[in-house]
């Protein structure tokens, strides 16, 4: 009986309805996991990159751009954030939209890719593992860039392959081109997407080398060549971005831990220090298990397969391996600036398990069967987390804390206690002026849209003297000291963040 499950799930046999649907199935699978992203997105709190990304958009267009130039992301994303808030609004239900719809065509682009490189079984083999991918999930939902980042990388590399494959120079050239926008975008949108095209450029060279081509007089030389040019107008902006800082506080290098938290953060959503015993055991089994998976698979795969499946590795490794080199003079990792490769991860495991159990093996079903189990493991911890802060190591819930905020209409003043808290409270404290303490009127980086704010409090016990209530937002211990005639009347804690209000005596 288990062995017909598992032979049924992973299509050993031929299932003639499965070519038939298997568009249906695919954007059915897509529609699933965009569904649980926002359902999971929705019980959040948007948090400081989150309200960043709002307050950003809502600039006009130039201010828009300088904010950008001055912190660590390009802009392509804050553009198009408020394209789209302008058409359907600035709710949360609308901005989060524009991240799930990013994710559900990733995964449309990435079953299609699959299909075109290997068959339908493969594709569908693959399906679970990226529908139910907690990592591709938890970012599906974020106000940022890297679901859009998802896309753009994988419908490239779509279109990459359908160049490499065109039987006409015509169709080459135009795939080609559009490969060349579609490179442009992507740095434009996220730069680590650059690490991604490495990966691209050399499964290029090896197709090329091993057809006997000439390097030099490769078209795909232009595409790269056309990307490059239609990033320039941006170039020195990014220069300024490298040496600026900004990303200093929470950059990493990639070290043993970071690297086996890739394998944690795409199966369970947590990092290899937050692991229980049982959770190790968990991780340690995925490794294994696709270690031993892609063995089989590289044994009965064919000389075209292993080309193929060659570039869903490079996908992923080639990133890492990049990044890990990076880290040796400059820590550079960040979990969630890869988050546009987890496709590509997940995408080869699929794959691998559909060649290796090209011939009915029930061990390696049951295997590739206790993955999905992990999976969905991982899909309940992050129902669990959400958009947990493993970098400040503080859970978001700015929403709860705002709605005991008493309005300003009251003669209550808001005090946050730095631009951090100030960024955090801006989307949902709509109506009232949010104070906030700093010893610097110029701010960069991702407090730049404060800089030389009037609502700047550098003095809390000379320029709050004369207050009647003050209602004082922090996280941590408190650090501020604020006037004598004001004393703590109420103290309210949502997570990490806490609400105390100070009144005259």
């Amino acid at each position: 009986m288990i062995k017909k499950i598992l032979e049924r799930l992973f299509h050993v046999r031929r299932v003639p309805w499965a070519e038939r649907y298997f568009i249906l199935l695919l954007i059915s699978g897509a529609i699933i996991a965009m569904l649980i992203s926002l359902g999971i997105g929705l019980s959040q709190s948007v948090w400081f990159d989150e309200a960043y990304s709002i307050m950003v958009a809502k600039q006009p267009l130039s201010q828009l751009l300088h904010l950008a130039a001055v912190d660590t992301h390009p802009p392509l994303y804050y553009i198009t954030l408020k394209a789209w808030a302008g058409a359907f609004g600035w709710g949360e239900f609308a901005l989060r939209s524009l991240s799930v719809l990013a994710l559900g065509g990733s995964l449309i682009f990435g079953g299609l890719l699959v299909k075109r490189l290997f068959g339908v079984r493969a594709a569908l083999v693959a399906l679970p593992f990226i529908v139910l991918a907690p990592f591709l999930l938890r970012y599906g939902f974020e106000i940022r860039m890297y679901a859009l980042a998802s896309f753009i990388g994988i419908s490239a590399t779509y279109v990459l392959v359908a160049a490499v494959e065109a039987h006409t120079s015509t169709k080459r050239w135009v795939l080609y081109g559009i490969y060349a926008v579609l490179v442009a975008l992507g740095v434009y949108t996220l730069y680590y997407t650059a690490l991604l095209w490495a990966a691209h450029l050399l499964w290029l060279i090896y197709v090329t080398v091993k057809q006997r081509k000439s390097l030099f007089k490769a078209p795909w030389l232009l595409a790269y060549v056309g990307s490059v040019i239609l990033f320039l107008p941006w170039l020195p902006d990014f220069f300024r971005q490298v040496n600026n800082g900004a990303l200093a506080p929470i950059s990493q290098a990639m070290t043993l831990e970071n690297l086996l938290g890739i394998v944690s953060f795409n199966f369970m959503y947590q990092p290899v220090w937050d692991l229980s015993a049982l959770q190790s055991l968990l991780v340690l089994f995925v490794l294994g298990a696709g270690i031993f998976i892609t063995v089989k698979a590289l044994k009965v795969a064919t000389k075209e397969e292993r080309s193929k499946l060659l570039l869903l590795a490079l996908y992923v490794l080639v990133p890492i391996a990049l990044l890990t080199l990076v880290s040796l003079f400059r820590p550079m990792y960040v979990e969630r600036y890869l988050a546009h490769i987890a496709l590509g991860g997940m995408l080869f495991i699929g794959v691998a398990i559909a060649l290796a159990t090209k011939k009915s093996t029930t061990l390696l079903q049951s295997i590739a069967a206790l993955l999905i189990v992990v999976l969905f493991v991982g899909v309940a911890h992050l129902v669990q987390v959400g958009n947990y802060n493993f970098q400040r190591l503080q859970k978001p819930d700015i929403a709860e804390a705002a709605k005991n905020l008493a309005s300003c209409q009251d003669g209550s003043t808001i005090l946050a206690a730095d631009p951090y808290v100030a960024i955090e409270l801006s989307y949902y404290v709509k109506d009232c002026d949010i104070y906030f303490y700093s010893e610097d009127a110029e701010l960069s980086g991702g407090y730049a849209p404060l800089s030389d704010s009037p609502l700047r409090i550098s003095d809390p016990v000379l320029q709050l003297a004369s207050e009647k209530s003050v209602f004082y937002v922090h996280y941590d211990q408190p650090k501020l000291d604020l006037p004598t005639s004001l004393q703590k009347s109420s103290e309210e804690s949502y997570g990490a963040l806490t609400v105390a209000q100070f009144t005259a005596e």
